[in-house]
């Protein structure tokens, strides 16, 4: 798959053939499509590790950062809890009807100036998603969402605009969120310290390396405050 991310930039998803059809030519027609649909434009890609070398002796320029996908049973949560200090001036609440558009404008915030609404509101506010809001005073500063996944939980995205902001997000989601032995996943870029300290405290185990890879000009991203993406299929962060 290939999305439209803005004008200047695509972003290509899966590209899946069935092992049982494989070495038929299917993979190379379906990337040959993509390229089609691309044209000219910069194009961005998720690649697993093992994959590279071969990438950027292709198509790619600039391998940007690395992400890592996490999973394992959550075990020590209430320690864990207790162990992340909340500052008392956040405030961390459901996300609402109301507060909607307000996030979809931190959102685009965090999204290079993209506003991805027809994305983001589905995700966030339709059953059977659950998000946290952070607030400082009336500002939106950071949120999670919790989705279910194929066993347990997908933490995806979470954003804030500082470590203990994250640090706390983080604690609210084990608390209200995620129960004790429950597998959680989680896809975390590798700048961004505050939230692998924290997948290491969890105990969530590393499952995968990929690498994010752009074709003509690297897209820089405030890596500092996405702890978590939000998908690796149709969107940049």
């Amino acid at each position: 798959m290939a999305a439209t991310v803005t004008d200047n930039l695509c972003f290509g998803g899966l590209l899946v053939v069935k092992k049982e059809r494989r070495n038929e030519g299917i993979a190379r027609k379906l990337d040959s499509a993509r390229r089609e649909f691309v044209g000219n434009r910069n194009f961005s890609v998720n690649g697993l590790i093992v994959h590279l070398d071969g990438h950027m002796k292709s198509r790619f320029k600039h391998h940007v950062f690395d992400m890592k996908g996490f999973a394992n049973n959550i075990i020590n949560k209430e320690k864990i809890v207790k162990e992340i200090t909340t500052p008392t001036k956040y405030k961390f609440v459901s996300l609402t009807e109301d507060m909607v558009d307000s996030l979809g404008r931190y959102d685009t915030g965090i999204n290079i100036g993209v506003c991805r609404a027809n994305l983001q509101k589905p995700w966030t506010f339709s059953e059977p998603a659950r998000t946290i809001v952070a607030l400082d005073g009336a500002s939106i500063c950071g949120y999670a969402t919790v989705r279910p996944a194929e066993t347990g939980k997908l933490l995806a995205p979470l954003y804030g605009d500082s470590p203990d902001i994250i640090s706390s997000l983080f604690a609210q989601v084990l608390q209200s969120l995620i129960d004790e032995g429950e597998a959680m996943f989680v896809q975390v870029p590798t700048d961004n310290k505050t939230m692998m300290e924290l997948v290491g405290i969890a105990g969530l185990r590393e499952i995968y390396t990929m690498n994010r890879l752009y074709s003509k000009e690297a897209v820089t991203l405030p890596l500092d405050k996405i702890a978590a993406i939000m998908t690796a299929e149709a969107t940049i962060c």
